[in-house]
């Protein structure tokens, strides 16, 4: 038995923001207008609403939410009373809409409804109809049920969650994101390579969110280099794709040891998210594959061997060589080290006891110790991959 749910529409294709404006329409007249500090990537909505006579209230993120923001943000957007939320944006932009959707119609403290360090308690009322338009080809929010918030005085990064959250309508248009930057396309396209790889491997996959992981993992492996370095506009469209994918199967299977480490570490150093997820996700793969060779998962080392087929192109390929492909193309795509922003300054015990407390590390498809968490970290932030040989992953696959 297996659940899956997401987005209740998405449209999807180049052209497809243009296409759908009229959807606007449909929530009433009033929108709450949620980008990032480039109010100018907007401008095709912003004219449509003036248009129509949509009054528009818009709100600008210039960082990745925090407690503080989305509760002084819900505050305007209640004294506005909007008929509909719409971001447009990165991950983190969408990550605000949703929130934004979910708190001006639930009051109170925002410490009340968030995991880990908060109370947990689930939202009362239904969040206001919320439009995800994606710039990015990284997070999939567009299609999850939860928006990742820091929280400055855990200084950790947590998440409000209800399934009610799954935007109302995604438009991905791949266009919106041509001319990004290989720095910015690249962790993006990483980020989501990893929910695609963790959800695959993770302890609670379904047979929907397997076909859904593949399909991702070949495109991602396909166009990744494509796309964000040479600005390839079909390869850009298949990492458009493959995000919208990562999110659906992050939304119905479970994530892993990268995301609850990267959780941890998200509130202590100012990297990018998928950064860190990037930067952490071949040491993953290697401490995962590792331990189910110890315990005798060969199901658990099947799906690494398959990870590693789908992303080399190879269907002889090992799981060493899906990893060595993993730090490869972090290379090529110039994603920085995780020591530039001060990781081997931190305490990785306290890193790794703030991980095991994660919703993201219980979906790990094995329980990892504070001590095999605590050497991942030390991997990553000397840069050191410790590969295991070739017959030693893979005899028993």
């Amino acid at each position: 038995m297996f659940h899956f749910m997401t987005t209740s529409k998405i449209v999807f294709g180049e052209g497809a923001l243009q296409s759908s404006l009229s959807i606007l329409n449909q929530f009433g007249y009033s929108v709450l207008l949620v980008t990032g500090k480039d109010r100018s990537r907007a401008h095709t909505i912003i004219e449509y609403l003036k248009s129509q006579s949509i009054r528009y209230q818009h709100i600008s993120v210039t960082s990745e939410p925090t407690i503080a923001m989305v509760e002084e943000s819900a505050i305007v957007a209640r004294r506005f009373k909007p008929d509909v939320v719409v971001a447009m944006g990165g991950g983190s932009v969408i990550d605000m809409g949703k929130a934004l959707a979910a708190m001006t119609t639930n009051f109170g403290d925002l410490y009340d409804y968030v995991e880990v360090v908060g109370r947990n308690v689930p939202i009362k009322s239904p969040p206001l109809p919320m439009i995800a338009i994606p710039t990015t080809a990284s997070t999939g929010a567009e299609a999850t049920k939860n928006a990742v918030i820091k929280s400055g005085q855990d200084r950790v990064k947590v998440s409000l969650r209800h399934p009610q959250m799954l935007p109302d309508v995604a438009i991905v248009d791949p266009t919106l994101t041509y001319g990004t930057d290989v720095q910015t396309s690249g962790r993006g396209a990483m980020d989501a390579f990893t929910h695609l790889m963790e959800a695959y491997v993770c302890g609670e996959p379904n047979p929907l969110t397997d076909m859904i992981c593949e399909e991702g993992l070949r495109r991602i492996a396909r166009s990744v280099v494509p796309a964000c370095v040479y600005d390839n506009p079909r390869a850009r469209s298949d990492l458009s794709f493959a995000a919208l994918l990562g999110g659906m199967a992050i939304s119905n299977a479970k994530l892993g040891a990268a995301h609850g480490l990267a959780s941890a570490l998200g509130g202590k150093i100012p990297a990018p998210h998928g950064v860190i997820t990037a930067r952490l996700a071949p040491f993953v793969m290697a401490a995962n594959s590792k331990m189910a060779l110890h315990c005798g998962r060969t199901d658990l080392l099947t799906r690494y061997k398959k990870v590693s087929e789908l992303i080399t192109g190879d269907p002889s390929a090992q799981i060493e060589e899906g990893i060595a492909w993993v730090s490869h193309t972090i290379e090529q795509l110039h994603i920085p080290s995780l020591s530039r922003y001060g990781l081997s300054h931190l305490s990785f015990a306290e890193i790794a006891q703030d991980a095991l407390q994660s919703v993201a590390m219980k979906g790990n498809s094995l329980p990892l110790s504070q001590d095999v968490l605590m050497e991942i970290l030390s991997q990553v932030g000397s840069g050191h991959q410790q590969q295991e040989k070739r017959d030693d992953l893979s005899e028993m696959v």
